[in-house]
């Protein structure tokens, strides 16, 4: 085959060439956008599995998805050394301030972003040069005591409220979500349940290593009534012969039948 045309190469979290046997997941995750925007109660997702079977390739197609159906989008990878905190802050400042520009009534992006100005005072976090705003006050009370297990639910519930006047929803993606810390785990589920209570519409999309549910059930004994945890696990034998098959004969290329089986043999 040549070489530019070949349409294979290996990477880490880039898109296959033709993304096969993944509908399944993909339908989930539409559905639950779907009711998120509709304010219909809906868990959110957790893809669990080893590494390489391709849950960020599968996050990245997600996010495609829900820009296509109108929300706004964080991605954020976690990873040792690095807290929460500091992922999710200048993404909330970037989304805050596209809510304020937005046209409409109300003033909920702007206590969003007087709101996050105390979050990010309270737990005393550098966020590179981060200005939240010169003329934005922090709005005392709001997301400032310090304890992440009570700020980040009120962090996100002021973030929703900020979409929800501006009649968008928000998804946030977090990729090797098993690098978080317990708290911060915690911290999260409880904000979630804060957004399926009070029916606000921020979801949840995560991805991470199978141990994933029993960290969150150990976390929140109610994780598991607040999230489902798909596995992604390896290509079925049909689905591999067309994520190989499909791109060959798309490059007008031809690959031998008997080859797509030993393939599968061999490589799983």
């Amino acid at each position: 085959m040549d070489k530019i045309r070949n349409p294979f190469s290996p990477g880490a979290g880039s898109p296959p060439p033709e993304l096969a046997g993944r509908d399944g997941i993909l339908e989930q995750a539409r559905v639950l956008l779907g009711r998120v925007r509709a304010r219909r109660p809906e868990k959110s997702l957790l893809l669990t599995g080893l590494r390489g079977v391709g849950k960020t390739v599968l996050l990245n197609e997600i996010e495609r998805l829900a820009r296509d159906g109108g929300y706004r989008t964080i991605l954020v990878e976690a990873h040792e050394g690095k807290p929460l905190a500091v992922l999710l802050a200048p993404h909330l400042r970037r989304l805050l301030f596209e809510l304020d520009r937005l046209a409409g009534a109300g003033n909920k992006a702007r206590r969003g972003l007087a709101v996050l100005k105390s979050f990010i005072g309270a737990i005393r976090i550098k966020v590179g040069e981060i200005d939240i705003g010169v003329d934005i006050d922090p709005e005392p009370g709001a997301a400032d005591s310090g304890d992440l297990e009570v700020d980040l639910p009120n962090l996100f519930t002021a973030v929703a409220e900020a979409a929800e006047e501006r009649g968008v929803a928000v998804l946030i993606l977090i990729d090797e979500i098993q690098y978080l810390g317990t708290s911060e785990l915690s911290a999260l589920i409880m904000a979630m349940h804060k957004m399926q209570q009070r029916q606000l519409p921020l979801v949840l999309i995560g991805a991470g290593l199978p141990i994933m549910p029993g960290l969150a059930g150990e976390s929140k004994s109610y994780a598991e009534r607040l999230f489902g945890f798909p596995d992604i696990g390896p290509l079925a034998e049909p689905d591999a012969a067309k994520a190989i098959r499909d791109p060959i004969e798309a490059s007008d290329e031809s690959i031998e039948s008997a080859a797509l089986p030993e393939i599968y043999r061999l490589t799983k």
